[in-house]
């Protein structure tokens, strides 16, 4: 009886799998990064224009000063640590602008992500139907 023969693989292509998987490999690392830091940025602007929006809702109420909404700005943005050294502006008489700028985490050493978000409304009066 003869023994079956195990079929011989061909020269050419030992090592194939290996020179794929050392191709591949990097580029499928490179797209993971490249969307886990625009997941960072677009949450870091997610949390500007919250902090901006919170500070104008401060603002402009009818009591409200540029101190408090400031204050309340700068107190959401540090609430969230995605958002690294915020700093908030509050400028305006009868039209608020409320500006929010920082800078997202970045993966990549010696990079930096500007975020800046900025909202604008009027400030809240009380008028009567004889009074423009």
């Amino acid at each position: 009886m003869k023994a079956h023969a195990t079929p011989r693989r061909r020269k050419k292509d030992e090592g194939s799998a290996a020179v794929s998987i050392a191709v591949v490999f990097p580029a499928i690392g490179v797209l993971f990064l490249a969307l886990a830091q625009a997941v960072l940025v677009s949450v870091a602007q997610d949390v500007a224009l919250g902090a901006a929006e919170e500070g104008l809702r401060v603002a402009r109420a009818r009591h409200g000063t540029h101190a408090a909404g400031h204050q309340a700005a700068t107190g959401f943005a540090h609430h969230e640590p995605v958002l690294q050294t915020p700093t908030v502006s509050v400028t305006g008489g009868d039209a608020i602008t409320v500006r929010v700028t920082g800078s997202a985490p970045s993966l990549l050493p010696g990079v930096r992500f500007r975020v800046e978000r900025a909202v604008r409304g009027a400030r809240e009066r009380f008028t009567t139907p004889h009074q423009p």
